[in-house]
């Protein structure tokens, strides 16, 4: 927890919750450290929410068939009326180095009952004991699984979108880039992108006087400054030209349907986000964009009114994308 409360424009509702919590939460230090303060964090908020019980909602926990943990969460309304419903395959927020299933179970909740779609969260494997590019491969193969298995729960294999946030929503472009090089993509209609780091600061090229927002992050803004996204990509050691892990490096995103950012107006990477919606707009590519003014990094993990707005506006987004 930070010591700092210095007023940076965030929103009331934000800063009265800093109240409750004693300070401004910022993961910090190596990942080791940072693996451990999101754990606490995790254990506060989903008491702070009131436990993890949604009405409407029921999961099952199981493993891929390469052994991984996934957790699937099916919209108990949608499926009581007999019909098949949309997948999504969601991968957790944690700079491919820390988070969890458990860290985004009331996001996913809540965008399962939303949306009245089945999601399957998945497990990926972190850095630093797997570098990259294992995080990407897993989370491929763990939507090829959940593709395979989606009949088992209900689903429709001809509905699937692709959904994460931070690392995770750059692992949902990545993961529909890659299976669509490889010929594979077929059943995935769209993707829904919450706050995606999908550039290097290093590689930003022609874009660089627009990426302010990470520069000028330090030791200011909630959640995660630059030091802490420099400590992941550093700890995961991914090739900056990589066009699938930095998908900005990716030349064609025309291949992409559809696609839902979004970008939070205090935070790091506020710049990957609206690079990215400049780029899909001079492509053409179907998207659309929402920022959400005066909050940080994944917000939307904590108990605010502002996100339980945004549940429902994701929803929509989710929507979109499939339609």
């Amino acid at each position: 927890m930070a010591a700092t409360t210095e007023d940076i424009g965030l929103a009331p509702e934000w800063m009265e919750l800093e109240k409750k919590l004693g300070g401004r939460p910022l993961l910090s230090g190596d990942t080791f450290s940072m693996r451990a303060q999101m754990d606490g964090l995790t254990g506060v908020l989903h008491q702070a929410w009131g436990g993890m019980d949604i009405p409407g909602v029921t999961t099952i926990d199981t493993m891929s068939d390469s052994n991984l943990p996934v957790r699937v969460y099916l919209p108990d309304e949608a499926l009581a009326a007999g019909k098949k419903v949309p997948l999504g395959v969601y991968y957790h927020c944690g700079g491919y180095c820390i988070g969890s299933i458990e860290a985004d179970d009331v996001l996913v909740r809540n965008l399962c009952l939303e949306s009245q779609t089945i999601l399957i969260s998945v497990e990926y494997r972190l850095a630093p004991e797997y570098v990259a590019p294992v995080a990407l491969q897993d989370s491929c193969d763990l939507t090829e699984w959940a593709i395979k298995t989606a009949s088992k729960w209900g689903a429709d294999t001809t509905e699937v979108y692709t959904i994460g946030g931070s690392a995770g929503a750059a692992l949902a472009v990545s993961v529909y880039l890659k299976l669509y090089d490889e010929g594979k993509a077929t059943p995935i209609r769209g993707i829904v992108s919450l706050s995606p780091c999908w550039v290097h600061p290093d590689k930003v090229d022609d874009y660089k006087g627009e990426h302010k927002s990470f520069i000028n992050s330090n030791g200011r803004l909630p959640v995660i400054d630059a030091n802490s996204m420099i400590s992941f990509y550093n700890t995961y050691k991914a090739p900056l030209d990589d066009k699938y892990i930095f998908a900005f490096n990716y030349e064609n995103f025309n291949v992409i349907r559809k696609i839902y950012i979004v970008a939070a107006e205090l935070d790091p990477l506020l710049d990957d986000s609206a690079i990215f919606d400049r780029k899909l707009s001079e492509q053409k590519v179907n998207h659309k964009y929402k920022m959400y003014e005066s909050l940080p990094h994944v917000f939307w993990l904590f108990p605010l009114p502002q996100s339980k707005q945004f549940f429902k506006d994701t929803a929509k987004g989710i929507k979109y994308v499939l339609s």
